[in-house]
């Protein structure tokens, strides 16, 4: 049974590719779908202590792929200040810098799933919305703290644990 989880993880890689080519206003159905099966398919994982190495590899990769697709439906539709995306290049380069440094150091992807990481993909996940009632000045400020922040933890991580633990979730935690 523990390829459910997986297969959850799937759905929403698929819903991600759909975001790309059906028609717009199929984009937030498809977005909450996304949304809602990231959020089941690792509770479901940790419930029911289904999580693998495998698991957490697709549910990275999920990721990546739902974040690069919504930055290409919603980027080219909202004006950006500059200072965001300069911060954006900022935790792009320190997140490849981390990987880069796990994939010397563990031999693998090493993308954590810190509670860092969970809130700036929370916040990346709400900003649609929450771009309807507050300014992108604010929040982006907010969002690019959280974000170098918790890259920066990664980083940090990454570059002095010395077993990977991809579920990690604070610098502070002592498994």
């Amino acid at each position: 049974m523990n390829y459910i989880p997986n297969i959850i993880t799937i759905f929403r890689i698929l819903a991600s590719f759909a975001m790309l080519i059906l028609p717009n206003n199929l984009f937030f159905p498809l977005y909450f779908f996304a949304g809602l099966t990231d959020i089941l398919d690792g509770w479901l994982a940790r419930k029911m202590k289904w999580t693998s190495a495998f698991g957490t590899l697709l549910d990275s990769i999920a990721d990546l792929i739902f974040f690069v697709v919504v930055i290409l439906k919603v980027v080219g539709t909202i004006k950006l200040p500059t200072f965001l995306l300069w911060g954006a290049l900022l935790v792009l380069l320190i997140r490849c810098i981390s990987y880069t440094i796990g994939f010397f150091r563990f031999h693998q992807f090493t993308s954590l799933h810190t509670y860092g990481n969970k809130l700036t993909g929370l916040l990346l996940f709400l900003s649609p919305i929450v771009l309807l009632v507050v300014p992108i000045k604010p929040f982006g400020v907010i969002l690019l703290i959280c974000a170098v922040g918790s890259s920066s933890e990664e980083l940090f991580i990454v570059s002095t644990t010395q077993k990977l633990d991809k579920n990690v979730t604070t610098f502070f935690d002592k498994k």
